[in-house]
């Protein structure tokens, strides 16, 4: 979190917000609200927590398209407790993990996941022979070993944090009667850990996927073109500019000065991929005009057909994730 934030939120005397008030119903409106008159420091938060979605994705597998086929089961299996007005904590799931999903087949994940038939078969046969799955017939097994890759303490935490500041920001303009730390949300989202992990990989999914499709569909040049943005936004956040939601944020993204690139082999520290490949990467990225490298060979993203199709997503992206809070803190108090 930012020392903007930090200094905002220890700005609260806890001792003074009544612990017996109970919670305020929010409406998405609030949030979304809440959200495009704080966007810099929200938005931090939220690239912050998606660039170390993707980091934990690829370490785990060295494969993003193995980990969404992954994530997907899991939320498939949680959307089916749901179905049947079951809820189980994260200790409770993870006791035993394993699980089974009958009717899920390779057309139906190439489908939700954007994937060929092919690739989708493939990356399924793989995960069979690193013991992670188990196919027979019609049915899918998720097993222990997959428990164990997948088990998401961190998302947890990392999402609790971006929970906690919108908290604080709606108790600031009066929205409610009472602030709830990162240590609420965690525990409340792992008291309610299924129902609300089938809401958070909803929508997680889709965010990858329509962004990975940007980048032709290629997740390997999609974490990296991502890279390069969270460079840039991360250099915008030392400067402390605060700059509109709209227009004018992504306008500053790209007149940070002259500071803003960053290396193949740095890009390949941060993300996992191996050097040559991010090499072979950056070169598809250059030849769209989508990246711009200096004398120094530092990368960094330009004005390209990628950034104004991505800027357009995330736009649409502050409705989409306000709606995603919403229906997380309403599980959280009122269930």
């Amino acid at each position: 979190m930012n020392n903007k934030i930090v200094n905002s939120l220890s700005d609260i005397s806890l001792s003074n917000i009544d612990s017996n008030t109970p919670p305020t119903k929010i409406t998405e409106k609030n949030i979304y609200d809440i959200y495009c008159n704080n966007y810099d420091s929200i938005h931090y938060l939220f690239i912050e927590f998606q660039f170390n979605w993707l980091q934990q994705a690829y370490r785990s597998m060295k494969d993003l398209d193995k980990y969404n086929i992954l994530v997907y089961l899991y939320k498939e299996n949680f959307l089916e407790l749901s179905e049947l007005f079951k809820v189980k904590s994260l200790n409770e799931f993870y006791v035993n993990p394993r699980f089974n999903l009958d009717k899920i087949n390779i057309i139906q994940i190439s489908q939700k996941l954007r994937l060929s038939k092919e690739t989708a078969r493939r990356k399924i046969l793989e995960l069979e022979d690193d013991g992670i799955l188990i196919k027979n017939k019609k049915t899918i097994t998720v097993t222990l070993k997959a428990g164990l890759l997948q088990k998401p303490e961190n998302t947890i935490n990392s999402f609790s944090k971006i929970l906690q500041y919108v908290s604080w920001l709606l108790y600031k303009e009066k929205k409610v009667k009472r602030y709830y730390e990162k240590s609420f949300f965690i525990k409340k989202i792992k008291e309610r850990f299924t129902q609300v992990l089938a809401i958070f990989l909803e929508y997680q999914i889709n965010y990858i996927l329509v962004r990975k499709f940007l980048a032709n569909n290629d997740s390997e040049l999609f974490f990296i073109a991502g890279c390069l943005m969270y460079n840039q936004i991360m250099f915008l956040k030392k400067t402390e500019n605060k700059k509109h939601y709209k227009k004018e944020w992504i306008d500053e993204v790209f007149n940070i000065g002259n500071k803003k690139g960053i290396n193949a082999m740095t890009i390949s520290d941060l993300t996992g991929i191996p050097r040559p490949t991010v090499i072979r990467k950056l070169k598809i990225l250059s030849k769209q005009n989508d990246i711009f490298k200096d004398e120094n060979n530092l990368y960094y993203m330009t004005k390209g057909k990628f950034v104004t199709d991505l800027n357009k997503l995330r736009l649409n992206n502050i409705k989409e994730l306000s709606a995603t809070i919403s229906r997380i803190n309403n599980i959280i108090f009122f269930s």
